[in-house]
């Protein structure tokens, strides 16, 4: 059953006190006509809209009518209708005064779990007991089970985040404000501040009551400050990150608290509980990717790449390929942010490895067998790394070609490698490696030579003289010289343009704002300007005095203008 708690817009009834509080200063008593000339003059608020907020503050109990004696003027004597603010503190029935959704007063609803209050046309619920929409809602919306200090844990991050975007919402209201207004027209307080006081005294018991409070904040702003007001602006803003972050935690909390935590460098490789599934993901403009899947949804994956700022993306499935594919098929060229996120990876499914060998349920083939089988890396020790100089290397040519004798002994050409990516298998020479970093060379990224001798390391064999090999290097290169040169000719011709163009643009532009600077001046010099309020002035009075309005020169005269007008009387 609708029940009518308040009436009046809160903000207007904050307008009046500073209307009663300024008319007192003056020695007045706050009538209907003196409040209702500060109201229009300040806040523009016309008399009869005035005169029905005033209806409905003196109803909410927000202002009190009080019979005065007039003490001076015309009124000396004369019993007048003034009004006061309340002395009372404000009771505390159970129920907020205005409506959660839109925060203004009228006739409400009243939640039967919770101190909240909504407009029947603000909810669509027609249940005879009424449950408002934050208690029935925001349990089924953030569902997920922590323990009570690990909850608050993961809560202080989330605190963390919201106090470095919102300075404004840390303690509300302000030290410097008078905080009896804000005692009036708030049914429950609620800052960051308090947010983060229940958060450490592990007070919270689920994510559903953590969003309630921040929500509980947007509500309070919207009614104390208005809900066109910047500051409200800034806490709907603060509710959609809280959700964000919210919403984060339940998908996955580790992530959550490591991505925020940062105690290692390596954070990303750390495993989850469960580990998130891997792929290959794309997006526009760049190359496939290892990444982990964060969410899956109907047509698109949420993922998180690999590498320097384990950017988030929401790739659709065309563009995912499962980790197992091969680099033929994906395209990917060997960089160096490349290299990064895939020493990420195969470090990430190292420790995901050793947690499923602790763990007695899981698979019998890990993901860096996968890795190893369709890309050739070696991932983990194996007898055939530890063999030392004496291991040999699988030759890539069919068994034909294998019998076939040597005419002649190529000259081998090593092959630059990218070290972080490929790294050379352990020899006797260098004992330190460790052998789960070693990488086998899949059958593509070498070339044989016509020569079948077993070798260890990449080569090419070249069936040419050295000679001929020198003067091929020497005209390659310079021919690539040439190149560079070219391009850095054009290079500085085309910055060479493009700074001249601008500062012809510049130029202009300094000549246009000159000139209409002028034009400016010389018009605001042809003007007359208000003695009293320096706007526009349309009343003269005498050779170097004039007014805005009656009001101003009502209000200069009285000052001082008396004493000094020079007009003839």
């Amino acid at each position: 059953m609708a029940v009518k708690r308040r009436q009046g817009c809160p903000q207007t009834a904050l307008h009046m006190w500073d209307a009663i509080a300024y008319i007192r200063q003056q020695k007045q008593i706050p009538n209907v006509d003196r409040l209702s000339g500060y109201m229009k003059r300040v806040y523009n608020l016309n008399p009869p809209d005035f005169e029905r907020q005033l209806k409905f503050a003196v109803s909410d109990e927000l202002v009190v009518l009080k019979k005065s004696v007039g003490c001076k003027g015309a009124k000396v004597g004369i019993e007048q209708d003034g009004y006061r603010i309340p002395d009372e503190e404000q009771e505390r029935d159970g129920h907020d005064w205005y409506c959660f959704e839109c925060h203004r007063g009228g006739e409400v609803i009243l939640c039967s779990t919770c101190h909240r209050v909504y407009h029947e046309l603000c909810v669509s619920d027609d249940s005879e007991t009424f449950v408002c929409p934050v208690c029935k809602e925001n349990p089924e919306k953030f569902i997920a089970t922590f323990k009570k200090s690990e909850l608050n844990t993961l809560l202080s991050f989330t605190c963390i985040r919201l106090k470095e975007k919102t300075r404004e919402l840390h303690r509300i209201p302000h030290p410097d404000d008078e905080k009896w207004r804000y005692t009036y027209l708030i049914y429950e307080p609620m800052d960051l501040i308090t947010m983060e006081d229940k958060m450490k005294n592990c007070e919270y018991v689920s994510l559903a009551e953590f969003y309630t409070d921040a929500q509980q904040i947007v509500h309070n702003v919207s009614v104390y400050f208005g809900m066109q007001s910047t500051i409200a602006e800034m806490a709907r803003q603060m509710l959609i990150d809280c959700e964000y972050d919210l919403a984060e935690i339940v998908r996955c909390a580790n992530c959550y608290k490591m991505s925020n935590s940062k105690n290692n460098k390596l954070w990303f490789c750390q495993p989850c509980d469960p580990p998130h599934e891997l792929v290959y993901a794309k997006l526009r403009g760049y190359p496939y990717w290892p990444a982990k899947i964060i969410k899956k949804y109907d047509t698109w994956y949420d993922v998180r790449f690999f590498g320097a700022k384990h950017q988030r993306g929401q790739i659709d499935l065309g563009f995912v390929k499962p980790i197992s594919t091969s680099y033929k098929k994906l395209g990917v060229k060997k960089t160096a942010s490349f290299d990064r996120a895939y020493n990420e990876l195969r470090h990430h499914m190292r420790l995901v490895e050793e947690a499923s060998k602790k763990d007695p349920s899981a698979k019998n083939q890990s993901p860096t067998k996968i890795l190893e089988e369709v890309n050739g890396v070696a991932m983990q020790d194996s007898p055939k790394l530890k063999n030392g100089p004496g291991r040999k290397r699988k030759s890539t040519t069919t068994p034909a070609a294998a019998k076939a004798p040597s005419a002649k002994k190529p000259v081998t050409v090593p092959v630059k490698k990218n070290k972080k990516f490929y790294q050379e298998s352990p020899t006797s020479s260098s004992p330190k490696n460790n052998p789960e970093d070693a990488v086998i060379l899949e059958d593509h990224n070498f070339v044989s030579s016509s020569s079948q001798e077993t070798v260890s390391h990449s080569s090419i064999g070249v069936q040419t003289d050295k000679e001929l090999t020198g003067d091929l290097e020497a005209e390659k290169q310079k021919s690539v010289s040439a190149a560079v040169d070219k391009l850095k000719r054009e290079h500085k011709e085309a910055q060479r343009k493009a700074e001249e163009s601008r500062k012809e643009a510049h130029e202009l532009q300094v000549v246009k704002m000159i000139e209409q600077h002028r034009l400016e001046i010389s018009e605001t010099k042809k003007k007359q300007w208000c003695y009293n309020c320096e706007s526009e002035a349309i009343y003269h009075c005498c050779w170097n005095t004039s007014y805005c309005s009656v009001e101003c020169q009502q209000v200069h005269w009285h000052k001082e203008h008396k004493r000094t007008c020079r007009r003839k009387r």
